[in-house]
């Protein structure tokens, strides 16, 4: 899981792997479920987002892991399978 290492924070890798877990959330459950502040997830799911990684559901605040077939914006990385 190449992109994954590259993740510089904690925060990041763990954002990553819950929603590998669950598929898809909003930043607000996101927070809930690994008890962060709301604000920390919300700039680390922005980051996520720029770096091609997670994306929004369309007509949704829910994220999501960016598709690996690189039909994402500005998509530089892609993930492997756990």
């Amino acid at each position: 899981m190449q992109a994954f290492e590259t993740l510089d924070s904690d925060t990041s890798k763990l954002v990553v792997l819950y929603l590998q877990r669950v598929g898809d959330a909003t930043p607000d459950r996101i927070a809930d479920r690994l008890r962060l502040p709301l604000m920390t997830v919300l700039a680390t799911v922005r980051y996520l987002n720029e770096e091609g990684l997670v994306r929004r559901l369309e007509g949704s605040n829910r994220v999501v892991l960016a598709d690996r077939d690189g039909d994402g914006p500005k998509r530089r990385r892609t993930l492997e399978p756990v």
